[in-house]
This record gives C-alpha cells, sequence and structure tokens, in this order.
C-alpha cells in the first residue's frame, strides 16, 4: 500500500487537497443495515489502537464514485470534521495512504494530532477511505497505527464491497427502466414491463404504476398482470393509496418506516388488512414542476421494507419521472397535448410566481395594444421601372448597305442630329440614269414642239413629268439615308457600331427613341393587391440608382390584363411621376410604394399574413 507521509498547518492539509463537497453534498441514505455493519467495525477498530481520538469512515455518494459521504464516526457523538474529509477526499483520490499532522477542528482547543487516512481498494476500485484521528506519535508508531487499520479493513473491505454491488444494481435497475420506456410499445404495456422489473429487483408480491388524470389517479400496470378490472376492491384500494400519496407528495409506509412521512396512510393500513400484503409502500412519481403519479410496492414479508429500500425507491422513482412524463406526453393526442400546454401557460400566468413570464406577457399585451392603436399609412409595393410617355421606332428607309453609325443605344441626342448613314451610291447612279431620262425626253418635247406634231409634245410632255417625279423620289430616298433623331431624347435600343457593312431591308428596325423629361412609372403589382388600387392614387418610387430621394407620382391606368412570372400574376399599373429631376434615365428600375388608405400597424403589417391565411383556409374547406 502506498502512503503519502507530510506535515502541514490543518488548513494547507484540509482546504488545500480536499474537495469541499465531502459530506455537503446530497446523497441517497445509506442502508440501516450497511450502516449499522460499518459503524460497528469502526467501533471495534479505534478500540483495538489505542490513543484514537476520533474516527471516520467515508463511503462513495453514489455508484459512480463521485464524492464522498460520511458513512460513520467514533465515538457516535463526533460531528463533521472538515480536516478529516479533505484527507479523505486525497486518499480516496489518489489511492494512497496519508499520515499528516493538523491541528484537531473538533477540539476547541485546537490541539494538533495525527491524522491517518486509509484508502478501501478492491480490484482496482476504490470502495472507502477510513481516516483516524489520534495523538502525536513517533514514525514507527504510526506505521504500526497504518498497519493495523491496513488489517482491519480486510473485514471493511467485504461490507463496502456490498455496498457498492447493491448501489451497481440499482444504476443497472435504472438503466433497464430506462430502456423499457425508450421502446415506442403502448404506455400500459411498457408500465406493465416495468412493474415486473422493480417487483423482481425488490422482491415485491406487487408492484402497481398509477398515472394522474386530472385531480384523480388511474391505475395504468400491473405486475404479473397484463390486463385487470378497474372495478376490483384491490384495485379501488391501490389507486386510494396512491391518491394518498400523491396528496401528501413522499413516500408512505405502513408499517412506518424511516425515511417515510409521519401523514396519514389510511388507505395504505387498509391494504394492510385487507390481506393484500403485510407491508405496503407508495412513491410518488415527480418532476420539477409536478406530480404525474404514484408506485405502490406490496410485500407478504414486512422485513424486506427498510429505510434504505425506501431510499432506493425514491431514487428510481426520481430518475424515471421525467421519462415516465414524456412517454405520457407522446400517448397523448395533439388537442390534448395543445390544452394541457394552454393549461400549464394559464396556471403559470395566474398562479403564484413565474414573474418574468408574467412581465413578458403583460409586455407583448401592451406591445400589441400600441400597434392596434397608433395609425400609420397602408401602402402597397411593387418592383417599378422607368419609361418614356412616348417612344418612336427609326427604321431603315430603303434597303441598303450601312454605312456610317453615329450613335448608339444609351445616348442622349438633339433633334435632326445624325444617328447613322446607310450607303446611297446606287440610288445616285439611279439618279443620274434618270436625269439623263429626262433630258432625252426634254430633248423630245423640243423637237415635237418645233415640229408642231401635238401628239408627240403630249407624249414627250408626259415622259418628262414622269421622269420628274422619279428624279423627286430618288432626291428624298437619297436625303432619307441619313438618319436623323425627330426630337431631343434618349436612344433606349440600337446599337449599330459593329454593324457597318451590314446590309438591310426596308422598315427594318434600327433604333428607338424617348423624349427627354417625359417618363412614366410602369409598375408590376401582385394580383393579391391590385383590388387595393386606385387611379389618382398617390405614392413614392425609390430607384436603386437614387436611393437617397423619392419620387412622388400619381396612378393614371390600371392595365385589366394579367403576366405570369415566376413570381406568380402580376397586372402593369402606369403612374405619371410629379416632379421628376434631370438625372431619370429610362430602364431605371426600382421598388414603388402606392398609398391606399389608412390603417392601424398591427393591421398594415400583417395584413398580407391574414390575406393568406384567409384565402388558404377556404380552399381547405374552412
Amino acid at each position: 500500500m502506498q502512503q503519502d507521509i507530510a506535515s502541514s498547518p490543518a488548513a494547507q492539509s484540509a482546504d488545500g487537497g480536499g474537495r469541499s463537497g465531502t459530506s455537503q453534498r446530497r446523497t441517497p441514505e445509506i442502508g440501516r443495515a450497511f450502516r449499522s455493519a460499518i459503524e460497528q467495525w469502526l467501533d471495534w477498530q479505534c478500540r483495538m489502537v489505542g490513543g484514537v481520538q476520533y474516527g471516520f469512515v467515508y463511503v462513495p455518494a453514489d455508484a459512480h464514485r463521485i464524492g464522498l459521504q460520511l458513512a460513520a464516526s467514533w465515538p457516535d457523538s463526533v460531528g463533521h470534521s472538515s480536516t478529516a474529509s479533505g484527507y479523505a477526499d486525497k486518499a480516496f483520490e489518489n489511492r494512497r495512504s496519508l499520515l499528516h499532522k493538523a491541528a484537531d477542528d473538533i477540539d476547541p482547543a485546537g490541539e494538533v494530532r495525527d491524522f491517518i487516512a486509509f484508502p478501501v481498494t478492491a480490484a482496482d476500485r476504490s470502495l472507502g477511505v477510513v481516516v483516524l484521528v489520534t495523538e502525536i506519535r513517533a514514525e514507527a508508531q504510526r506505521q504500526a497505527v497504518l498497519r493495523l487499520v491496513e488489517w482491519g479493513a480486510v473485514w471493511l473491505e467485504k461490507t463496502l464491497i456490498g455496498l457498492h454491488t447493491d448501489r451497481r444494481g440499482d444504476a443497472r435497475t435504472t438503466l433497464q427502466a430506462v430502456g423499457l420506456l425508450a421502446t415506442p410499445a403502448p404506455t400500459p404495456v411498457v408500465a406493465h414491463q416495468l412493474c415486473n422489473l422493480i417487483a423482481e429487483r425488490f422482491s415485491c408480491t406487487r408492484v402497481a404504476l398509477g398515472l394522474a388524470s386530472g385531480m384523480q389517479v388511474q391505475l395504468t400496470a400491473l405486475s404479473e398482470q397484463v390486463s385487470f378490472d378497474r372495478r376490483l376492491d384491490l384495485v379501488t384500494r391501490i389507486q386510494a393509496a396512491m391518491e394518498e400519496c400523491i396528496d401528501q407528495d413522499e413516500a408512505v409506509c405502513e408499517p412506518h418506516r424511516n425515511g417515510t412521512g409521519h401523514g396519514l396512510r389510511r388507505a395504505h393500513k387498509r391494504l394492510c388488512e385487507s390481506g393484500d400484503g403485510a407491508a405496503v409502500c407508495s412513491v410518488p412519481v415527480a418532476t420539477e414542476q409536478r406530480v404525474i403519479g404514484a408506485l405502490t410496492l406490496l410485500w407478504d414479508d414486512a422485513d424486506h421494507v427498510d429505510e434504505t429500500v425506501i431510499s432506493r425507491l425514491v431514487d428510481l422513482m426520481t430518475q424515471l419521472a421525467p421519462v415516465l412524463e414524456l412517454k405520457q406526453r407522446d400517448a397523448r393526442s395533439a388537442w390534448r397535448r395543445m390544452a394541457t400546454g394552454v393549461r400549464g401557460l394559464t396556471q403559470r400566468l395566474f398562479g403564484a410566481g413565474h414573474f418574468k413570464l408574467k412581465m413578458m406577457v403583460v409586455g407583448a399585451l401592451a406591445l400589441l395594444l400600441t400597434l392596434s392603436l397608433v395609425q400609420t399609412e397602408r401602402r402597397v409595393g411593387a418592383d417599378a421601372s422607368l419609361e418614356g410617355t412616348t417612344q418612336q421606332a427609326i427604321v431603315a428607309p430603303v434597303d441598303g448597305y450601312l454605312l456610317t453609325a453615329a450613335a448608339r443605344a444609351g445616348d442622349r441626342v438633339e433633334k435632326d442630329q445624325l444617328l447613322a448613314t446607310i450607303d446611297d451610291r446606287e440610288l445616285r447612279l439611279e439618279q443620274q440614269k434618270l436625269q439623263s431620262e429626262l433630258d432625252k425626253h426634254a430633248k423630245e418635247y423640243q423637237e415635237a414642239l418645233g415640229a408642231r406634231d401635238r401628239a408627240k409634245v403630249t407624249i414627250a410632255q408626259a415622259r418628262m413629268t414622269q421622269a420628274e417625279v422619279q428624279l423627286k423620289l430618288n432626291a428624298e430616298q437619297i436625303e432619307r439615308t441619313r438618319l436623323l433623331a425627330p426630337f431631343s431624347g434618349t436612344l433606349i435600343s440600337g446599337d449599330l457600331s459593329r454593324a457597318i457593312g451590314a446590309p438591310f431591308e426596308r422598315g427594318q428596325l434600327l433604333f428607338e427613341i424617348v423624349p427627354s423629361g417625359s417618363y412614366r412609372v410602369a409598375l408590376q403589382v401582385d394580383e393579391r393587391d391590385i383590388a387595393e388600387l386606385a387611379v389618382g392614387q398617390r405614392g413614392k418610387l425609390r430607384l436603386a440608382s437614387l436611393p437617397d430621394q423619392d419620387l412622388a407620382f400619381e396612378v393614371s391606368r390600371i392595365v385589366p390584363l394579367a403576366t405570369a412570372d415566376a413570381g406568380g400574376n402580376r397586372f402593369r399599373v402606369e403612374a405619371e411621376l410629379l416632379s421628376p429631376p434631370h438625372r431619370l434615365r429610362p430602364g431605371m428600375h426600382g421598388v414603388a410604394k402606392v398609398t391606399t388608405g389608412e390603417a392601424s400597424l398591427l393591421s398594415a403589417w400583417t395584413r398580407e399574413l391574414i390575406a393568406r391565411v384567409r384565402f388558404w383556409l377556404w380552399t381547405v374547406g374552412y
């Protein structure tokens, strides 16, 4: 056995090395039989070693060996010693003996004594720690005391192994019970299996589980009995015992045992008197919020019940209660779960406590009232773009080839500004041909006039007129090969800079132009909002290119035709700008909002949601 020998003040040995949670942590009760055995061993050990002032035995607080609790002290009148518990924590954690000198924190005089801490281990497991406080001794005597404790701990080791095995069995039972409750089987089936498991583990004649339903308890399952008649007297007596336990919210046992309440036990006495069992114990099944049921156990032999069994049952049901509540909640219908939630919320709102929740609800109601009273403009939003009020197309006047391109889409042009020219060489050749024909007909006319031939004069004169008309038409065609802007504005389409020499046919679109400073707003309004719009309503437009400026407009036309896109059906609405700035350009996009009236903030913010819900309810038949 390893040991650590040192000499230090009490503050250093206890506070510096120990965990403050020893013997102060809330832990399960140690069984009466185990505690009695440990106390007998400690009394024998302290009397066998001369000069022992105090003795302590510490055991793990739970099956996971996390923290220690005081199991026995010698003499019985000795209370808690922080110095001894500090050394016990050290020895338990390091699994080695400790020999220290420190001030006695039990004796008011505070004399320095020897503290001997010996860990009890078995199969590489720490089972507990023995701490003896003795008079100051020489080193050889201290080693002798340590050797005596080591020899005597052999018997204590068997007792602690029994305690550890019992606790591990409880942990195994808890895991098995949780595994049963986690299955998707119905609650009565799972509850029956749970009752069988508990009956086997605690050697019970019968185990019953009841769950609360309103103000009453309904028996859910019995061990060794899959189905039962609820009209049986036994079922009635068990339910009465469960209600008695739930009303007191503590374990009730008949005959009375330590660790159970001192309240009413009439229903439990009736169970015993009716011959259903020699001992009856009911344990509440409760979560942190409420009691959800009770577990009633019956034994033919009353000796099977003691405070250890009751403590283990209470611990077991405390761990299973949240799982049972979840199982019970999952078995309910959606309407019942909703009703339970509403009822629980109502109880928290109008019952005691839950101050934060109540303040949150009051704040939410105040906010809702404010939103209902404060009025604001009700507006309909839509995507919008700028268009020219008029739009003129410039087309190819004749068949030909592009000669030059002086402007393209996006350019601002002035009236009569050259936009492009079409090659007129063929037209000029035709003009020369027509001019030659005109000269020829003029000569023929002079000759016929000199010959006084009236018929030839008339023919020549007609041919001259025809040639003059063709020449005039040719001149006009040559003039129109120069494409000029019809008015000052902006080209919105047409880029011929890459089409020099390309052929064009007469009437082919070359440019589109809109006048400067004359724009209208085109809104694409969702079909759900179109009913609220009317001609004459006003609104504001904010363009992506001018995000810091609102442009006022007035609705001038609602086109009664819908167009479909990825977002649904939309209607075109046209509006006139009231005071357009100079920086506007055709094709600018933004968002427009049309004021349709006044409404409360709550109505304005929830209008679309309410409309969608109403339409959905109508479609599903409500």
